[in-house]
């Protein structure tokens, strides 16, 4: 089991967000971003959270859980 370390939050005025976790030996990082989906047939957002893997390579893939993100680094290590 990998150890995670989160290293870093930025909020925006707007109440975005993204919140940086990382593995102990640097090689993954998760990205968690919050964002603001307009409502279809209304005013205002709603907020969405996706969690976006970074392989070593550059290369990012999306889940929905941030469960989901950690075990598909142990699936592939």
């Amino acid at each position: 089991m990998m150890k995670w370390i989160k290293t870093g939050r930025v909020v925006w005025a707007n109440g975005e967000s993204t919140t940086t976790y990382k593995t102990t030996d640097g090689k993954y990082q998760i990205e968690s971003r919050k964002r603001n989906i307009p409502h279809a047939n209304r005013e205002g957002y709603w907020q969405h959270t996706s969690y976006f893997l970074i392989s070593p390579d550059g290369v990012e893939t999306e889940y929905y859980s941030l469960r989901d993100a950690k075990a598909a680094v142990e699936v592939s290590e």
